[in-house]
């Protein structure tokens, strides 16, 4: 038997009705440590991306038991393929869901592989050529797109949880559509995240899991993280970078959660320094004209303090905290007003 997983050789083979062409390289941020994309194609042409779910992994020294991480993977599987699915039955546009899913089989080999197949898109905003352009009206737009589909999600009590550059795709010259639920999680519908806590991509992470701070309250720890990650992403449109990592430059080499020993509530005060500091930054990124509403929605979506974040609630009658509407319209304009 062939050493290397199926999962990783289906290059020319028959999966379902989709004849695989080509092995797609990770991305150098991709999460998905357990599965291996294609690129493939139907009897009628239609392209597809094949994302194969390799089972091996549970006996090849994976963390805890070879039994146990057999059943997180299966049950992750299970989870994305069906959370897909609702989205796709109440038709969140601007969320990619799968357009088949699967099982492959070969004889001789103990695992099948579970599939999911995806519609192709241009590129992701981790390396879309018009990110070059310094102007900033097809980021807006394209930000607007995924800003939408996360509050498609949320709607629905689904937060995502892995919100960063590579996991929003743009389709065709400029829309944009939130992408990979493999770290979502649905109020009432519990996934393993929903015990374990902290999911997705520590380098985007909202800043209070990297001081060991986790929210008892449901919105604060879900929505609350993924407005951080969003925030992050605009920033990475306007500067380059994303928000965490602005707040990481402002800080001392013993604030940093790696080598601080204290609890969150004693970090607050220089990241709340920290904080200040990177909104001047982006203050200073971003043309004067639309400047002042770009570092409000940055601001409010990027607070330090999860219980701070969001829509402020000064008044009876004011927006939820954690809906996304106003900053829906407030980026829409903006990117309106925009030559």
């Amino acid at each position: 038997m062939d050493p290397k997983p199926l999962a990783s050789r289906l290059e020319g083979k028959k999966v379902g009705k989709w004849s695989v062409l080509k092995r797609r390289e990770k991305q150098p941020d991709s999460s998905g440590f357990f599965s291996t994309g294609y690129s493939v194609v139907d009897a009628d042409g239609n392209e597809g991306f094949l994302k194969a779910f390799n089972y091996l992994y549970a006996f090849s020294g994976g963390a805890g038991s070879s039994v146990d991480v057999m059943k997180a993977m299966v049950d992750n599987f299970t989870y994305e393929r069906n959370l897909l699915e609702f989205c796709s039955n109440h038709k969140m546009r601007r969320v990619v869901t799968a357009i088949d899913s699967g099982e492959y089989s070969e004889q001789g080999e103990v695992f099948s592989v579970p599939y999911l197949v995806f519609e192709v898109a241009t590129s992701d905003l981790k390396s879309h050529p018009r990110l070059t352009n310094p102007g900033l009206k097809w980021k807006l737009t394209a930000f607007h797109g995924a800003l939408v589909g996360l509050g498609q999600l949320h709607r629905k009590r689904i937060a995502h949880q892995d919100i960063k550059p590579s996991n929003i795709l743009v389709f065709g010259l400029d829309v944009s559509k939130i992408s990979d639920l493999g770290c979502a999680t649905q109020q009432g519908n519990s996934s393993r995240f929903e015990v374990e806590g902290p999911a997705g991509d520590l380098r985007y992470a909202p800043v209070e899991l990297l001081y060991r701070h986790c929210s008892l309250d449901w919105d604060t720890r879900r929505f609350g993280a993924d407005f951080f990650m969003m925030g992050g992403l605009l920033t990475y449109l306007v500067t380059g970078i994303n928000f965490l990592g602005l707040i990481y430059s402002h800080l001392h080499v013993d604030q940093r959660h790696d080598h601080f020993g204290g609890s969150f509530s004693q970090a607050l005060p220089f990241l709340q320094n920290a904080y200040d500091l990177s909104l001047e930054q982006v203050k200073q990124a971003i043309p004067a004209e639309i400047g002042g509403d770009l570092i409000i929605v940055i601001g409010q979506l990027n607070h330090p303090d999860p219980e701070k974040r969001g829509n402020p609630q000064r008044f009876p009658g004011d927006l939820p905290r954690f809906s996304l509407e106003r900053y829906i319209s407030v980026i829409d304009r903006i990117s309106k007003k925009i030559a």
